[in-house]
């Protein structure tokens, strides 16, 4: 029974000198033993703990009922009526059910962290499609240079180099 208990308060009420009550508030820690009758229920032992006190009731008069009555009065937003809460039922089992109303969400624009792998493997593909067009326009200049040689007789790089001799001539 007090297996989950580990402290206890007592508070105990007697009658004091000038018969005015007193009361005592005790705490005590629980332990407990084996029980010696070989039981399997522990038998607990009380070891005071404190804190210890002693109160004494020195006013007993209650207050004039007009006072009394003003001390006891609460703010009006708590007698207010509940505001019943949208989108919230009961269900025939006593299950609340509620209501969300969620905005469409774009999954495109929610892409999470991406993993070290996948940004490798993306390099890896750009570094391919990079290296395809290089591929692609260097096939292409020869292409074109086949077409001036074949078209003026000479390479257009010649006409270039012959440019710059006589630049610095």
């Amino acid at each position: 029974v007090v297996s989950g208990l580990d402290h206890i308060m007592v508070f105990t009420m007697v009658q004091g000198p000038n018969d005015k009550p007193v009361i005592h508030q005790r705490t005590y820690y629980v332990k407990l033993k084996k029980n010696p009758n070989n039981s399997n229920i522990p038998v607990p032992f009380l070891l005071p703990c404190g804190p210890d006190m002693d109160f004494d009731i020195r006013r007993s008069l209650l207050a004039e009922p007009d006072l009394w009555k003003e001390a006891l009065k609460q703010p009006q937003s708590s007698h207010a009526k509940k505001r019943k809460i949208k989108n919230l039922s009961t269900n025939l089992f006593g299950e609340t059910v509620g209501r969300l109303h969620l905005e469409r969400q774009d999954i495109a624009m929610s892409i999470g962290r991406k993993s070290k792998a996948l940004r490798r493997a993306e390099k890896a593909q750009a570094d391919e499609e990079r290296a395809a067009l290089e591929a692609e326009l260097a096939n292409e200049k020869e292409s074109m240079g086949a077409e001036f040689r074949q078209q003026f007789g000479f390479d257009e790089e010649e006409t270039e180099s012959r440019r710059f001799k006589k630049i610095k001539k």
